[in-house]
């Protein structure tokens, strides 16, 4: 699906344009037009290159996945690469959404193979107020890239309930399971961490001034985002320090049960050592041994092993070795 909003400066309107249009608008310098291609044919793609003139390295990223954040300055447009948070994965995994951006000077362009939230809510929001299309279309991109970043708080607010539950459950039973939860925790969090940190740089560059199509009352808006991006790397630190400590633990206690259980297993055959010697010596083929004829030889026998064992489990308690 393609969507395209033209705003007219003179009109002080918006309004819903065409493809056909495209070639027509893009060499005027009163209008404001905002492309966005939403899950596109290829021939619909194919606009990048006929019409819009890209880069064909930059349209060869856009169709493909590049899987990592970045941006690259064309001269006349910018190429960003942002990564947002994907609503549609499954509940209990995190998982990103590419989003291609393209900036010139009098347009915008939204490339996406999936639902954006944060690119739906802001064209709806162009659609019915033309406000938002009145200045330069980097303040389109500001709100689009506030918005994905604005979205990342559900998820890492979901992370931080699953490390509390997980942390619970592994005091109380650290099974397999709860293993094998950590062990998806972790990698869900460094896949945050590898996409935030180039992330990170994106919006540095972006808000350094580095670029001439990014005006100055702009660079402070991004810094804002650039802030967030850093709150959310930090937030990423710590639950990244959290899982590790949690997977120390859980080895931690699984040694302790193991230690547990040996030392159970080391009293009984400590205890069995002695028993094991008398039962070997009244069991050779002697014909003359102590006892031996004893009517009542085999009662005393067992007896004294028994109070022997008795003995010597006592002797483990007063230690504190059982």
């Amino acid at each position: 699906m393609t969507r395209v909003l033209v705003y007219e400066l003179e009109k002080r309107s918006v309004r819903q344009g065409a493809l056909e249009e495209l070639p027509s608008l893009l060499s005027r310098d009163d209008v404001r037009i905002w492309v966005d291609l939403e899950k596109p044919s290829e021939e619909e793609a194919q606009i990048l290159s006929t019409v819009f003139k890209f880069h064909h390295l930059a349209v060869e990223d856009c169709i493909g996945n590049l899987n990592h954040p970045k941006i690259d300055d064309y001269g006349e447009y910018l190429y960003l690469v942002i990564h947002g948070v994907d609503f549609y994965a499954p509940k209990d995994r995190f998982d990103t959404q590419e989003l291609d951006i393209f900036l010139g000077k009098n347009y915008l362009v939204t490339f996406h193979y999936k639902f954006s939230r944060s690119v739906s809510s802001n064209f709806d929001k162009c659609c019915e107020n033309a406000f938002f299309m009145q200045k330069d279309c980097e303040f389109i991109l500001y709100r689009i890239l506030d918005t994905l970043a604005d979205d990342y708080m559900p998820t890492l607010e979901a992370l931080d309930d699953k490390i509390d539950a997980i942390e619970k459950g592994l005091f109380e039973n650290p099974t397999q399971d709860i293993l094998s939860k950590i062990f998806i925790l972790k990698k869900d969090i460094m896949f945050l961490k590898r996409i935030v940190e180039p992330q990170r740089e994106v919006l540095r560059k972006v808000a350094g001034g580095e670029f001439p199509l990014i005006c100055s009352e702009c660079i402070l808006l991004f810094r804002d985002i650039q802030d967030h991006l850093f709150m959310i790397y930090q937030l990423t630190d710590s639950y990244r320090d959290a899982v590790t400590g949690m997977l120390e633990a859980y080895l931690s206690i699984a040694s302790n049960k193991l230690n547990e259980v040996m030392k159970v297993l080391t009293v009984i055959a400590t205890i069995m050592m002695p028993l094991t010697l008398i039962t070997g010596i009244y069991g050779m083929n002697f014909e003359y041994i102590p006892g031996l004829k004893v009517r009542v030889g085999f009662f005393i026998l067992v007896g004294a092993m028994v109070v022997l064992s008795a003995f010597m489990l006592g002797l483990f308690r007063r230690k504190r070795w059982l």
